[in-house]
């Protein structure tokens, strides 16, 4: 059965993990999404830090974001979502973030895979699909990834497609209802994107997501064992006769909850130094001073790292209202568009990745011996964006910025597959 049939009849969650996210109540969408963020933050605070250390899943958090709305934050009223802007949705994972990195991953995960049925096409064709995710609040799932070039869709004799195969690094699937899919077609010369509930027959999920940061988030492997994809559940596509390339905005909306995420997880690491400086004394303080807060050096090393999470900021909500201006125009963009919207936002995630990984590992600088404890879990902040960051690589994204900006070349992608010009 499928989640995407038109009476709506939805299976049996995969499991009881996947039933507890589940809403129990349905309020009504925030007037205020920011507020509702922050709100959900300081709730989730009260066992973040017990979670991250036992790797725990974020469960109830997950049922807590479907219950509020926040997952459906950036759909349109006009299909049943929040109408909620970039900024909103980009600011919410932010709040969430300065308690809670792994959830506040998997909302930012969400928000940019459950756009894909709007990014692959904007003429509405995707729509039921929006509708039904809206109805039910879901949390979405990924198996989105463009590197695995053997994952091959077969045809089925009475249509869509069949699936054999195994993808890793599928962010949120296991605690998700519905996830995207990524394949490549049978022609093997184009994409084909399709929306599955992850309680379809021939899933295999691994449970072998054991990183060092972002614990929760569940991006573990899966294998696909003649899995089917029913003709209703392929997305249509929009912007040509196939997809060659890389999904339009995709990236560029990932990189935008990227550094929400980097910038959170450093607001919360200065807010933590912050408190444990009003309320104690680093061994070593200079002479005189009873809290670590009147120390003129640890007030120094702050206010430095301040600074460059307020450069980071800025930098933030300038390209959010840039790339919120190109998304309302997006039926007009062109190639050249995209690609001057990907190095933008290329960049700002660069800066908040590179401030980030600065200033969560030296917050020990100011803290002192005692901050190192298992218990106080200051290194979490350092190991959720290290994690994060190392998806992909920084000396890559400098390289395509620095050629581009150098030569003032325009980005275009490239089709990932061999054209035939005969």
């Amino acid at each position: 059965m499928t989640v995407l049939e038109k009476n709506r009849t939805i299976p049996a969650p995969r499991n009881e993990l996947v039933r507890a996210t589940r809403p129990q109540q349905i309020a009504p969408f925030p007037q205020d999404w920011v507020k509702s963020a922050r709100d959900l933050a300081k709730e989730f605070a009260a066992d973040a830090v017990q979670r991250d250390l036992e790797g725990a899943r974020p469960v109830d958090q997950i049922r807590r974001l479907r219950e509020t709305g926040l997952v459906s934050l950036l759909y349109p009223k006009s299909l049943g979502g929040g109408g909620g802007t970039l900024r909103d949705a980009a600011h919410s994972v932010l709040e969430i973030a300065k308690t809670d990195g792994s959830t506040a991953a998997l909302l930012g995960f969400n928000y940019y895979n459950s756009l894909v049925p709007l990014l692959t096409d904007y003429t509405g064709s995707n729509d039921a699909i929006v509708r039904q995710a809206t109805e039910n609040r879901f949390f979405w799932g990924n198996v989105t990834q463009y590197v695995n070039k053997e994952f091959v869709a077969q045809h089925h004799p009475d249509g869509g497609f069949t699936i054999t195969g195994t993808k890793k690094w599928n962010t949120g699937a296991p605690l998700a209802e519905v996830t995207t899919l990524l394949a490549i077609h049978p022609d093997k010369d184009r994409y084909i994107y399709a929306v599955i509930p992850t309680v379809r027959e021939g899933l295999e999920f691994h449970d072998d997501w054991d990183p060092i940061g972002l614990r929760g988030t569940d991006s573990g492997t899966i294998t696909f064992h003649n899995v089917r994809i029913l003709p209703d559940e392929v997305l249509h596509w929009g912007h040509g006769p196939a997809q060659t390339g890389p999904l339009p905005l995709w990236a560029s909306f990932g990189a935008i909850f990227y550094t929400a995420v980097f910038i959170g997880r450093t607001l919360g690491a200065l807010e933590q130094v912050r408190e444990w400086s009003l309320h104690g004394r680093r061994q070593g303080s200079y002479g005189g001073v009873s809290i670590s807060a009147d120390d003129p050096f640890i007030q120094a090393e702050f206010a430095e790292y301040w600074v460059q999470v307020q450069a980071a900021q800025a930098y933030f909500e300038k390209v959010i209202k840039s790339v919120q201006e190109q998304w309302e125009r997006r039926t007009s963009l062109t190639d050249e568009d995209y690609g001057a919207i990907a190095l933008e936002t290329l960049s700002l995630r660069t800066f908040a990745s590179r401030t980030a990984l600065h200033i969560t590992p030296r917050i020990f600088e100011l803290l002192g011996g005692r901050a190192t404890g298992r218990e106080a879990d200051f290194d979490q902040y350092w190991r959720d964006v290290r994690t994060l960051s190392s998806h992909d690589p920084e000396v890559l994204a400098r390289r395509v910025i620095g050629r581009h900006v150098l030569h003032q070349e325009p980005l275009i992608f490239p089709a990932h597959f061999k054209q035939d010009n005969s």
